[in-house]
């Protein structure tokens, strides 16, 4: 049986210091959502819908990753894929940091 490409993914970011770095940026990230709603808020903001929800999804996605749940399917594990969420974490911290 052949690596998928999310296996290949995960592989890369299996490894504790990563897995700290992405809850750790995850739970940042959604303070600051929480802290300031308007902020990210879609009517308030410069943000379009779609930016939120892929906030949304790095959060869930950061989360997933940093307590260690690892699925079990392709589909899932292409879907939650932790390093595209990890560069969309950090984007959005350098969002709010401006």
């Amino acid at each position: 049986m052949g690596w998928s490409l999310a296996d290949k993914l995960y592989a890369i970011t299996d490894k504790g210091l990563i897995r700290a770095l992405s809850l750790a940026l995850a739970l940042i990230l959604a303070g600051c959502i929480f802290w300031q709603p308007t902020r990210f808020a879609a009517k308030t903001s410069s943000l379009e819908i779609w930016q939120g929800l892929l906030l949304i999804w790095a959060v869930c996605t950061g989360v997933i990753h940093g307590f260690g749940f690892r699925p079990q399917r392709n589909f899932w594990r292409a879907l939650f894929a932790p390093l595209p969420a990890i560069v969309v974490l950090c984007a959005g911290l350098l969002y709010v940091s401006l």
